[in-house]
């Protein structure tokens, strides 16, 4: 027999008619009271409109640039800021990590940061310089001037590989660790594309291009699919700093400079960066576009474009270009 609702339904459905003696609709009434019982599925729906009303952001520290994504970077989101050397891509990022530690009563989360580094040393010296401002800006005087930069980088937990094995490791057991801590709130890689876009096939290896870029992507979607999940699970952002790549089809034949069709399907931001800056002024050109148009012409016309290719432009939720204005 069934002690329980959930062990009936592991058997047939018309060997339970048989062992109960239950006409067909009383079977089906009692099967669907058991469904209920055993699998409450709609306990864990919920309306659209309460889960927007659910949506936590991390403010990029400018009002505009918030304005623009709607909030600032969401919770439970994967976001990619992408553009060429010295546009502003880690300088947004800083921001970000010190944006994430403000304190509630200041709109900000309170939280932890996570900073894997690919690139180089950690610039604690420009996050040092950028506390006060940012602080100053964002919660006033009074908060700024009592507010140590050490204790922000207290909360920021670094970690710098110079290898994709490293770097993957750290991804398998060593993120997952920091994350299940449930203080974490904002995770940034500078950058995602580092040990990730070239092979000659003249290494050690031996491997074939061909067989590097078909590892490469299987190990993106891999890796996306463990980042989506751990950003819903731990209510987290993630935010990848990704490089651009040469475009040698943008210009379709015709030597324009028109952005592929590949290029133009990806919706975006577009930020015109001052040098290492993210402040607003009045001269700043800020939109969000559905098809990129010309707010990426500056990029496209020099036959730029995200590196990593179509498989990670469709694993991220919001991508956000910067260039340099010229």
């Amino acid at each position: 027999g069934c002690e329980e609702p959930h062990q009936c339904l592991h058997i047939p459905y018309s060997e339970f008619l048989r062992s109960t003696g239950l006409t067909e609709e009383q079977g089906q009434l009692a099967w669907s009271l058991f469904c209920r019982t055993a699998y409450p599925w709609q306990q864990h729906c919920r309306l659209a409109t309460e889960l927007k009303d659910d949506d936590v952001w991390i403010s990029t520290g400018d009002m505009e640039i918030d304005k623009c994504l709607g909030g600032g970077i969401r919770l439970g989101s994967m976001v990619e800021v992408v553009g060429e050397s010295a546009s502003g891509k880690t300088q947004l990022c800083i921001q970000l990590a010190i944006s994430a530690q403000l304190p509630e009563t200041y709109g900000g989360l309170d939280g932890d940061v996570i900073y894997i580094s690919t690139e180089g040393p950690f610039p604690v010296h420009r996050l040092e310089s950028m506390v006060y401002p940012l602080a100053h800006r964002v919660c006033g005087e009074d908060y700024a001037n009592s507010v140590d930069p050490a204790d922000f980088m207290h909360r920021i937990q670094v970690a710098e590989f110079e290898s994709m094995e490293t770097m993957f490791h750290a991804f398998d057991y060593k993120v997952p660790a920091l994350l299940s801590t449930g203080n974490v709130r904002l995770m940034i890689v500078d950058s995602i594309a580092a040990h990730l876009r070239f092979n000659t096939g003249d290494d050690d290896t031996g491997q074939s291009p061909f067989a590097f870029y078909k590892e490469r992507s299987e190990s993106l979607v891999a890796m996306g699919a463990k980042f989506k999940r751990w950003a819903n699970e731990y209510n987290c952002a993630f935010v990848f700093i990704n490089q651009v790549t040469d475009m040698f089809t943008g210009d379709n034949g015709n030597g324009n400079g028109t952005p592929s069709a590949n290029f133009r399907s990806r919706p975006g931001l577009s930020l015109p960066s001052r040098g290492n800056s993210t402040e607003s002024d009045s001269s700043a050109e800020l939109s969000f576009t559905g098809d990129m148009g010309t707010e990426f012409a500056a990029m496209a016309t020099r036959k730029k474009a995200p590196a990593l290719g179509a498989v990670w432009s469709n694993i991220i939720d919001t991508r956000i270009m910067m260039y340099q204005r010229r």
